[in-house]
């Protein structure tokens, strides 16, 4: 089982959902903790030691990275939507 840490920037990004797509991101995030970085599928670019989780029903996405030399700790770095690769720019910026 892993270990989730969120940023300040992804906890605001939780808290800023609607109850329902906080239901199903908690599933995610779930999933997540389960199998950390085995599952999703991997990022590209600036992001790609990053794998994200889809939600395509809510346009949601988790954008989660495993911490540098802490197998045990995910990092969720990103949650939000895909429109205008939004969620994706903020990642960028978040890791930057």
């Amino acid at each position: 089982m892993f270990k989730l840490r969120f940023t300040q920037y992804s906890k605001n990004d939780f808290l800023s959902l609607d109850g329902s797509q906080k239901k199903v991101v908690l599933k995610g995030l779930k999933k997540i903790e389960m199998h950390g970085m085995n599952i999703g599928e991997p990022l590209s670019g600036k992001l790609s030691h990053c794998r994200k989780i889809k939600f395509k029903k809510m346009g949601l996405r988790i954008i989660f990275r495993q911490v540098e030399h802490q197998i045990e700790i995910i990092e969720i770095v990103a949650i939000g939507k895909r429109d205008n690769l939004s969620v994706y720019l903020d990642a960028t910026s978040r890791i930057d």
